[in-house]
């Protein structure tokens, strides 16, 4: 005969053994339903910050386009303020603060010469050797020799930081920073003033800067006295009263800062006006 075995003090029924796997069972299964909710919640968290920031770049879009349209529609108000003065408006719930700088009002670096070059970076505090240094390979990287100047650097100059000279035109402002003598804080600060653009190599101080028309127009009663009555008009370049006509046949930059949700985006395009009467325009870069 059979006999079932009893359990021995403080051992568990063979009921309990089944309990303690099941509640195991379950303590699992909620760590893991735990788990998956958190992941949830990042996946959720994560898709929302996708959505907001493709909300912003495409407000950013949005905003360029108007301020673009604003010009090439004669809005003689944004003709005025074409000098980096920025107005805020909004779009699809996004806030947007837009800029417009006329490129010919800054100084054409890529079409500079040695005088025009030395006042700029004197402007910059530069004397002596360090702007003998900077003048010399600014010039040296925008030719298309490979003879460096008695302070210049062409190419064997640049070859320990793996660095080649553009021996050709600037394409962007923050190509500067790679030029011997002038390094990322001394472009910093010129990058405001001067343009790159194909399109901006005669000057025209009418919206200009006037840390641009110091270098670009030499010293004189005029300018000094043009800069001093913007400044008691509130205004760096154009002023209230000054002429509005449009932007013909000159490129300007439009800029744009778009916030929405906590999100951001940035966009920056630069725009020619080919046509003052048929206001026929192109886009040189879109960025």
């Amino acid at each position: 005969m059979s006999r079932t075995r009893q359990p021995e003090a403080g051992e568990p029924e063979p009921d309990g053994y089944a309990m303690v796997a099941a509640v195991a069972a379950m303590a699992v299964l909620a760590l893991l339903s735990l788990e998956m909710m958190d992941w949830a919640r990042m996946a959720i968290a994560r898709t929302g910050g996708e959505l907001a920031r493709a909300r912003a770049v495409a407000a950013a879009d949005a905003g360029a386009a108007l301020a673009i349209h604003r010009v090439i529609d004669g809005d003689a108000t944004a003709a005025a303020i074409a000098d980096g003065r920025p107005w805020t408006t909004e779009f699809d719930g996004a806030r947007l603060q837009i800029r417009l700088v006329y490129e010919r009002g800054k100084v054409p670096i890529n079409a500079i010469d040695e005088p025009t070059l030395v006042r700029l970076l004197e402007q910059q505090g530069l004397e002596g050797s360090a702007l003998a240094q900077a003048r010399d390979s600014l010039l040296d990287w925008i030719d298309d020799d490979d003879v460096a100047r008695p302070d210049g650097a062409e190419a064997a100059d640049y070859a320990a930081a793996g660095i080649a000279p553009r021996n050709g035109p600037l394409r962007s402002t923050s190509e500067l920073a790679r030029i011997r003598g002038i390094g990322p804080q001394l472009a910093a600060r010129i990058a405001p003033i001067i343009t790159v653009s194909p399109g901006a190599r005669s000057f025209d101080p009418a919206r200009a800067d006037p840390r641009a028309m110091a270098v670009m127009l030499p010293a004189g009663e005029a300018v000094s006295s043009l800069i001093q009555s913007r400044e008691q008009a509130g205004a760096r370049t154009a002023l209230a009263f000054s002429e509005t006509e449009l932007l013909d046949r000159g490129p300007f930059t439009v800029m744009v800062d778009a916030e929405i949700q906590g999100a951001f985006a940035h966009r920056e395009a630069e725009v020619e006006v080919v046509s003052g009467t048929a206001r026929l325009w192109r886009i040189r870069s879109w960025n």
